[in-house]
């Protein structure tokens, strides 16, 4: 009898780990040339961002690899992983096996055709984790830019699974790649934390009605979802390899190793056909590596959601100003009153109730409303507007004729020619990105502008070069109110310039401001009260000290057309000590955009103080690439 149980113990163990064979060794040069397979070394992100960065694991969790060694020697964790694969588990927990913790490099070794019969085990947490998700194919989520957030100030990318069999996107899985910041953390810190991997980037699965929830609803940011053309064996290899490194982190840099760049390296760990992060040496931006799948041949169809503040804005189009009241009322006054509904017709109380109700929402999430009986409201709004039969009461809302992923290109180098008060200048200009408000509207957020790390230089008459400025970050939110909602618009500025009022020294300038919008057809006219800060040693001898601090109004107005943009604007800062030195700037600028990648400027600019002017006229060629 004890026989036969010691019998059955050791089928049982046969039948969970395999025999217990001595590990086949693969000839040395046969491993050297399997471990530098363009597949392996994607399972294990090794990958090279910059000049001198050496080529190495970006996962930075010494757990992840087998081998001491194999964060810096591809080959060195090959033979790990092979000894391990081919090795009997003996712990108490069969998930704790290598081949339950990594079967997408069980996977890919399978596929080599070796000549080794691999230990497989049962992995109870995988196969139920993996069963979950039920993966029949991968999309790529696209929210849009939102410049309230330094984190998603050039827009974000995850990944859905796609359940087999569903038609319910809200219920499937959204793979993301992000920062895991210390919430303590201000703004300033996470962008000094964000540019210089502070924080370690983790990947998380989680249902996809969440991030919906997140980006479309509690941000207002559109979304755009791209279907990829995998195969199944694809898509269940991605599955495999989030399932391996949903447990490590790797560091977190906001333009390099960030959200985009790191999913685009995990398909590329999925396919042999795939290698999107080759372009990506220096920064990813996210929507350059959707132009990069897109250039790989496998974006499909693609759909459009509209964020909340969207459709809220389509709507209002068609309500009249009685109808807006009428939402307001409904929303906004404690006790909820229906009596005012009755002035209007069975669709006018339609649109009405269905407005109110996204009011509702917005007002209690977005901004964090004080009023605490919007919850139930929005309930009783909902309800109230699911009891007539009218379906349809607005327009369906337009999906944007370009895509953000097909707006301009994010870098840009520029040729201008001008004079300033009788002096011929030229100067050479680079953005490594992203918009302003006169490129090409379309594709981006309407008022918008960001970039960091610009600069230009400069060559006299003399032919004597100059830096003319760098421009350390530069971001403007000219956001649009309308019936409902009146967003703050605000600009920052940090960067160094010359000033032509100390002969046109290099300052350290930091400028901001903050104010309001209004949108009139293709017309924004915006009102800010700017403060600005300057400072070097030149100032002296003109203000007694090294710095001057300024503040008062600018009136900003931008016509936007599709190949002709126009902007005119007039500011008034006034020196706080110095109260006789006042700086009064009036300029105006046209672009006009020849093709896609081309862009002409004019520009006239007049700054006056006290009895000091300069004149300049120029104009510029740009290039998008």
């Amino acid at each position: 009898m004890r026989f036969l149980v010691f019998l059955s113990s050791v089928l049982c163990c046969l039948s969970v780990f395999g025999t217990e064979s001595k590990p086949v060794n693969v000839d040395d040069s046969a491993l050297t040339e399997l471990a530098q397979k363009p597949l392996w070394l994607d399972l294990l992100h090794y990958h090279q961002i910059g000049v001198i960065s050496p080529n190495e694991s970006q996962i930075d969790d010494s757990k992840f690899f087998l081998s001491p060694q194999g964060k810096i020697d591809p080959k060195a964790e090959l033979k790990a992983t092979l000894i391990a694969f081919q090795t009997p588990f003996t712990g108490e927990d069969v998930n704790q096996a290598s081949q339950c913790l990594y079967p997408a490099r069980l996977s890919w070794l399978k596929s080599q055709n070796l000549g080794i019969s691999f230990i497989e085990p049962d992995c109870p947490d995988f196969q139920d984790w993996y069963g979950k998700l039920n993966g029949e194919s991968i999309y790529l989520v696209f929210p849009a830019a939102y410049l309230n957030s330094p984190s998603s100030m050039y827009g974000h990318t995850l990944l859905r699974i796609k359940k087999k069999g569903s038609n319910s996107p809200l219920l499937d899985y959204a793979v993301n790649y992000a920062a895991n910041a210390d919430p303590n953390d201000n703004q300033l810190v996470f962008s000094y934390k964000g540019l210089s991997g502070g924080y370690p980037g983790v990947i998380s699965v989680t249902p996809y009605y969440e991030k919906v929830k997140e980006y479309n609803f509690l941000e207002s940011r559109d979304i755009w979802e791209y279907k990829l053309n995998l195969t199944q064996q694809e898509v269940d290899q991605f599955i495999r390899h989030v399932w391996e490194v949903r447990n490590t982190y790797m560091e977190y840099y906001f333009f390099s190793e960030n959200c985009s760049y790191q999913l685009l390296a995990m398909l590329d760990a999925s396919s042999d056909r795939l290698n999107t992060t080759k372009n990506f040496n220096y920064w990813a931006i996210p929507a350059d590596t959707v132009r990069e799948l897109k250039d790989a041949g496998i974006l499909q169809d693609v759909s459009y959601r509209p964020s909340v503040v969207a459709q809220m804005e389509h709507m209002l189009d068609e309500l009249t100003h009685e109808q807006v009241d009428q939402v307001k009322a409904l929303v906004l006054n404690e006790q909820l009153s229906l009596e005012g509904l009755s002035d209007f017709s069975e669709d006018e109380q339609a649109q009405i109730l269905e407005v109110a109700y996204q009011y509702s929402r917005y007002l209690s999430a977005r901004e964090k409303s004080t009023l605490t009986y919007l919850n139930s409201r929005s309930i009783k709004l909902l309800s109230l507007r699911s009891k007539y039969d009218t379906t349809n009461v607005f327009l369906p809302i337009k999906t944007p004729e370009i895509r953000d992923d097909e707006g301009h290109k994010t870098q840009r180098l520029g040729l201008t020619l001008g004079e300033a008060e009788g002096d011929y200048f030229t100067q050479i200009e680079y953005r490594p990105s992203y918009h302003d408000l006169l490129d090409a509207k379309g594709g981006y957020l309407e008022g918008a502008e960001l970039s960091m790390f610009s600069g230009s230089l400069g060559v006299s008459e003399d032919e004597s070069l100059r830096v003319e400025e760098i421009s350390f970050i530069n971001i403007r939110s000219l956001a649009p109110s309308n019936a409902l909602v009146t967003p703050k618009s605000w600009q920052i500025n940090a960067s160094l310039v010359r000033d032509f009022v100390i002969d046109d020294a290099m300052v350290f300038r930091l400028k901001g401001g903050a104010g309001v919008t209004e949108k009139v057809s293709n017309h924004l006219f915006t009102l800010l009260i700017n403060g600005s800060a300057s400072a070097s040693d030149k100032y002296q001898d003109t203000y007694r000290q090294k710095y001057k601090v300024q503040v008062g109004p600018q009136l900003q107005w931008l016509y936007s057309g599709e190949t002709h943009r126009l902007m005119a604007s007039y500011e008034y800062l006034d020196d706080i000590d110095h109260h006789e030195k006042t700086l009064k700037i009036a300029k105006i600028e046209w672009s006009y955009l020849v093709d896609p990648d081309w862009q002409v400027r004019i520009k006239l600019e007049q700054k006056k103080q006290d009895n000091l002017k300069q004149n300049i006229a120029q104009v510029s060629l740009l290039h998008y690439f």
